[in-house]
């Protein structure tokens, strides 16, 4: 399963390795889409560009990447970020990520502020920490093994049987093996063996099959190249620090030492003081770019969260429309959301009281037996996505709420005879352009949204998430969604619909062909959170303003609260096993003498409909349509004509106005 999950890993990391480029002035693009029209959406938000950041920063975990390459990526995505156009110090929901202007309408989402800049101060412990650790380590040598085994189950799919190459592929596996069988004395020694791999890779990469044209096919073409430029990186990492193995340390090591001997290479802080003059340079240079990024970071993070909060409410607004100048209406009450994220940051700054915290919702469910908040989809997104770089308590609210919400998603995945994991995703619908559409799905039993249970759409990246809460049920729910043929270049696909309305006749699902920016990143984070033991946690606790507000986490499990009564009806699929049935009404004569009416209203915008096919609209105390009382003649409203384009003769939806039955 660690080897399953870790080409996972791999897989997932090359979106943003392919994908965040220059073109995109260093910006994750918000999408990739394959079907059913090709195309990578040259926009981007802050939470992806959070997201993204730590992403090159677990890969540097993972050792897919060397430090100073994911310095360098940080780097030119800071400058970037910095460029960008801000309102109060806060980033618009999105950006064009090729004129880096932003979107219309110009809008401030609380929930994405509050991501990049938790996401940026992590990213910033992150950098600090490579002060005191070395420029390179033996994690580069466990990255390189699993680019290797991605590169060759893709050599198997695209040429079988030429032996030339699987020769080339077993040479650079057997120098791979025999370099990570030994302990690490210097930098000098994995230097030698990179320079070696590297060669190897070359080979490699000279004896692939081109890569065709479909979009699909080019990232399988590109694995002897990403292992190549990796062997690279690597190499170069070593050479700019490797004199400091001569002159610095002890006489090179024999072999049986080196068999006796554990991994002893130097800290950029050590090598700072190192007596050869190139060395130190380097290492002098490293640790003040390292600083300036972290510097960087804390400048991008402040913002400014009073005009977003309701201080009578004690609650954070949804956004602000910078175009409008003006609040959004809604707010976030729940504590069992995304938005949790947000809250706990500007109160960690001081930009918000404590008494924000206790303010968001504590509605209460059971799962088995057990207390759990209610949230309003019943997505894995708003249960884990804060749990991605926050840590988590044992016997604590968020902790038990967290283990209780998964168990719901496996259960009701086993209820619907479907793999498990709901979440916001995209979905089969696509819009005028042919771009997917995307909205939050989720499990009936935990959310407050009415509706939950008419759509059935499972999105892998849920699954991965919960690695970090139940990982044994979730890594065989990911390996059942890859035995299905879910899986794609970059790690599994966005989403599978079930959902009847959706699926062409003769098919149980259909497979939503796109890969989102933030998703992998999300699956890229619990994946290291589980194989590396929890490092953006502990980064995130190593902040001191989060070290100071941590026991807003470790809230106590209630014993004894109002429990929320939720409706099964929503669920078509009771425990009694009968299926909800709709309510309709049916009228058969518009002439009745006492009008039958349908009332829909949000608070501001109210609508009428009568059984003959009249009505009216009002906007707050303005009316979009005329309408008068009058049982005997009603002919106003909005109304929806058919024609019959060979007659000329026409009719209207329902009775009024043209009266026709």
């Amino acid at each position: 399963q660690v080897t399953y999950l870790r080409s996972l890993a791999r897989r997932t990391w090359a979106y943003f390795e392919m994908h965040v480029g220059a073109e995109d002035h260093w910006l994750p693009p918000d999408n990739l889409q394959e079907h059913p029209s090709p195309r990578v959406a040259n926009r981007t938000s802050p939470t992806n560009i959070g997201l993204s950041l730590l992403s090159g920063l677990a890969a540097c975990d993972f050792g897919y990447l060397s430090s100073g390459a994911m310095i360098e990526r940080t780097s030119r995505t800071l400058a970037t970020l910095q460029a960008l156009p801000r309102h109060r110090g806060h980033y618009f929901n999105w950006y064009d990520t090729l004129t880096l202007e932003p979107l219309a309408p110009r809008y401030v989402s609380t929930v994405d502020s509050g991501n990049l800049a938790a996401h940026l101060l992590t990213l910033r412990q992150g950098l600090l920490a490579l002060l005191d650790a070395a420029p390179l380590s033996g994690a580069v040598f466990d990255g390189l093994a699993d680019t290797l085994a991605v590169l060759d189950q893709g050599r198997l799919d695209v040429d079988a049987d030429n032996e030339e190459l699987a020769a080339a592929v077993e040479a650079f596996a057997v120098q791979l093996q025999a370099a990570r069988a030994e302990p690490r004395m210097s930098l000098e020694w994995a230097a030698q063996q990179l320079a070696a791999l590297t060669q190897l890779a070359g080979v490699v990469e000279s004896l692939w099959p081109p890569a065709t044209a479909a979009i699909a096919e080019v990232p399988t073409a590109h694995w002897p190249t990403l292992l190549r430029v990796a062997c690279q990186d690597a190499h170069g990492e070593a050479l700019r620090f490797v004199v400091r193995a001569d002159t610095a340390q002890a006489p090179q090591a024999s072999g049986q030492d080196r068999r006796n001997a554990t991994e002893v290479w130097p800290s950029l802080r050590e090598l700072q003081r190192s007596p050869a003059a190139s060395v130190r340079t380097a290492a002098i240079q490293r640790c003040q770019e390292i600083e300036h990024l972290a510097n960087s970071t804390l400048e991008c993070a402040r913002a400014e969260y009073g005009f977003l909060y309701d201080r009578d409410r004690r609650l954070l607004s949804i956004g602000y429309n910078f175009d409008e100048r003006r609040l959004d209406p809604g707010y976030y009450d729940l504590l069992a959301s995304e938005a949790r994220l947000c809250s706990f940051l500007a109160i960690a700054q001081g930009e918000l009281p404590e008494e924000t915290w206790f303010a968001l919702g504590r509605l209460l469910t059971e799962v088995d037996g057990e207390a759990t908040l209610l949230s309003w989809s019943g997505s894995m997104f708003e249960y884990l996505m804060p749990q991605l770089v926050m840590p988590s308590y044992p016997d604590t609210l968020l902790d038990q709420t967290a283990r209780h919400a998964v168990r719901a998603h496996i259960r009701y995945g086993a209820r619907r005879d479907v793999p498990w994991g709901i979440s916001e995703s995209g979905y089969n619908a696509v819009d005028a352009r042919m771009n997917y559409q995307y909205r939050a799905f989720g499990v009936p039993d935990l959310g407050l949204k009415r509706g939950l249970g008419q759509d059935l759409v499972v999105a892998p990246y849920a699954s991965m998430m919960a690695l970090m809460v139940s990982p044994a049920a979730a890594c065989e729910n990911l390996q059942r969604l890859e035995g299905l043929g879910f899986a794609g270049c970059y790690g599994l696909y966005e989403a599978i619909d079930y959902t009847p309305a959706r699926v062409p006749p003769g098919q149980d699902y259909v497979l939503v062909r796109s890969f989102m920016s933030h998703h992998q990143g999300m699956g890229l984070l619990a994946l290291l959170h589980l194989l590396r033991d929890q490092p953006m946690q502990k980064r995130f606790v190593a902040d001191p303003e989060f070290r100071a507000t941590l026991l807003l986490l470790q809230e106590r499990i209630p014993r004894a609260g109002v429990f929320y009564p939720h409706d099964a009806a929503d669920d078509p699929t009771r425990a009694d096993g009968t299926a909800t049935e709709s309510q309709l009404r049916v009228y058969r004569t518009p002439n009745d003498s006492r009008p039958a009416i349908k009332m829909l209203s949000n608070g501001r915008y109210h609508t009428l409909l009568t059984s003959a096919g009249s009505g009216s609209s009002r906007l707050r105390e303005m009316a979009v349509t005329r309408w008068r009382e009058d049982i005997t003649r009603d002919p106003w409203g909005s109304f929806c004509y058919l024609r019959d384009v060979e007659s000329g003769e026409f009719w209207s939806a329902a009775y009024q106005p043209t009266c026709s039955l």
